[in-house]
């Protein structure tokens, strides 16, 4: 089973920090689009550039989508809320870590966001809790594309490819259970959310079949 590069971890690193900018409290295919093009360094940023796309339009696309109401508005990040308090989260995960290991600040978080006893209720959060990625389905098709190419890594471009594969294919009816309505509604996506790399790709002029043929050029050009 290929496993995702280091490469491509930056990539994902890079998608959350573009997802914390516009304070959007989730992590989805429409972020993995921007930290590809913010990376700007990988045959994935090279096939989206020759589509004429680069961040920045891709930043105003997504800041049109929210206008219509497709994903949340722009709004602080929890991160940004607390540092205008004088509250610097990452220090005190640091410290927390330090005094007490990370076994015992994993179990903190567990304890702060499982669902209790009685019935679903609402999905619980702290600040101190990574956004959940609602990456999942884009990085099993990465996965088959790399299976379908014999890929040994999964790099930008097969991530980038998963995110092409999952446009084209709708989710299973059981992913739209009651715990991920209230997951979205939680973190202020609209009810029937499925990522929204589709609208943004297509706001940008983006044809799928052009961008999946010039993703398999550059993976065949050497990336694999």
């Amino acid at each position: 089973m290929a496993q995702r590069s280091e490469y491509a971890d930056r990539v994902l690193d890079l998608a959350r920090k573009e997802a914390d900018l516009v304070g959007h409290r989730y992590l989805g295919p429409e972020h993995l689009i921007l930290g590809i093009l913010r990376d700007g360094g990988s045959g994935a940023s090279r096939a989206l550039e020759a589509h004429g796309v680069d961040l920045a339009a891709a930043r105003a696309a997504l800041g049109r989508l929210a206008d219509r109401g497709v994903v949340p508005r722009p709004r602080p990040s929890d991160a940004g809320l607390l540092g205008a308090l004088g509250v610097d989260l990452e220090a005190i995960r640091q410290t927390t870590e330090q005094t007490f290991g990370g076994k015992a600040m994993g179990w903190a978080i567990r304890e702060a966001t499982r669902a209790r006893r009685g019935g679903v209720g609402r999905v619980p959060r702290t600040p101190l809790v990574d956004p959940p990625m609602l990456i999942g389905q884009v990085l099993v098709r990465a996965g088959e594309q790399a299976r379908a190419l014999s890929a040994e890594v999964i790099g930008p471009e097969l991530l980038l490819l998963g995110v092409v594969t999952d446009i084209r294919t709708p989710w299973p009816r059981c992913m739209n259970n009651r715990w991920r309505r209230q997951l979205h509604a939680s973190v202020g996506l609209p009810e029937g959310y499925r990522g929204t790399a589709g609208p943004l790709l297509g706001a940008l002029g983006v044809d799928l079949d052009e961008l999946d043929a010039a993703l398999l050029a550059e993976l065949r050009a050497g990336v694999l």
